[in-house]
């Protein structure tokens, strides 16, 4: 086994965490992988975001490796790491999936890509369900809803869900509960709008969804574009802190079949972002 295979599947291993699912959810017990048509082997979406805490903007001089890792937030201004998160979608055996029968995507952190975080995505002609980062400071996305839409996509269409989640998820900065924490989900597609992204003006989906439980309520407002999925996220935790994460680059036909080849595309993206930034 190369040395790209250790690094990466060491990262893998210590990330992995149990399976999570919707009792709405329908996932297909055949062709996981080949019927999708945005989450497709080989593409890689790269996300932007912000994190704002009383009207004040953040980003992360450092973040976790691990679900609940310490990590330390910066004002924007002082922000000197540039962290952007990837969702890659590889191609991987039924042996390797984190969850079954979902398309295994993983979660890279730039620019030092230093982890990495394997999950799911289910994308189906029922519906799309995504797991959102989860390392670090990400874990406060577990106490909201997933970001998640069905077929066919009707205005005003809407549905309900739950889900427990364990407490080494949470955090004073956006709720502490003991044992378990059960959420209660409710979403809705309430508009089609158009927004300019980095990839282009895309028209979309809203989806508004809410997490009711004992710490209170949180929200999530997903935009979802039927070519390149949920393009932007914006999370309202219980406490009031707020997340938002943005489409910032799109790639496909990536040579993802293994981790040898998923190493040496992040060496090129390490060579990529360092062009960028001390050309």
């Amino acid at each position: 086994m190369t040395r790209y295979s250790l690094l990466l599947l060491f990262f893998f291993i210590g990330e992995l965490c149990y399976s999570q699912q919707y009792n709405t959810l329908e996932i297909e017990k055949v062709n996981t992988d080949l019927n999708n048509n945005i989450y497709k082997i080989g593409n890689a979406f790269t996300f932007d975001y912000e994190i704002i805490i009383d009207g004040n903007k953040y980003r992360l001089n450092r973040n976790g490796r691990f679900p609940g890792d310490k990590f330390t937030l910066v004002k924007e201004e002082n922000d000197t790491l540039g962290l952007k998160i990837q969702l890659i979608v590889p191609k991987v055996d039924k042996s390797q999936r984190t969850n079954k029968k979902q398309t295994e995507i993983y979660y890279l952190f730039e620019p030092d890509f230093s982890s990495l975080s394997g999950t799911g995505v289910v994308e189906n002609e029922n519906n799309i369900w995504l797991h959102p980062p989860r390392s670090g400071f990400f874990s406060a996305l577990e106490t909201c809803p997933f970001p998640y839409v069905k077929y066919p996509i009707e205005i005003g269409k809407n549905w309900q869900d739950k889900m427990k989640i364990g407490d080494h998820w949470c955090d004073e900065k956006w709720g502490v509960w003991k044992k378990k924490l059960l959420l209660l989900y409710d979403y809705k597609i309430k508009e089609k709008t158009n927004i300019n992204t980095k990839v282009g003006a895309l028209e979309c989906y809203v989806i508004e969804s809410n997490a009711k439980s004992e710490i209170g309520e949180s929200k999530l407002k997903s935009y979802f574009s039927e070519k390149y999925g949920f393009i932007r996220l914006e999370y309202e935790m219980a406490t009031g802190l707020r997340v938002n994460l943005w489409i910032d680059h799109f790639s496909e036909n990536n040579n993802f079949n293994d981790f040898e080849n998923i190493g040496k595309y992040i060496t090129e993206q390490k060579k990529t972002i360092a062009n960028i930034l001390y050309k």
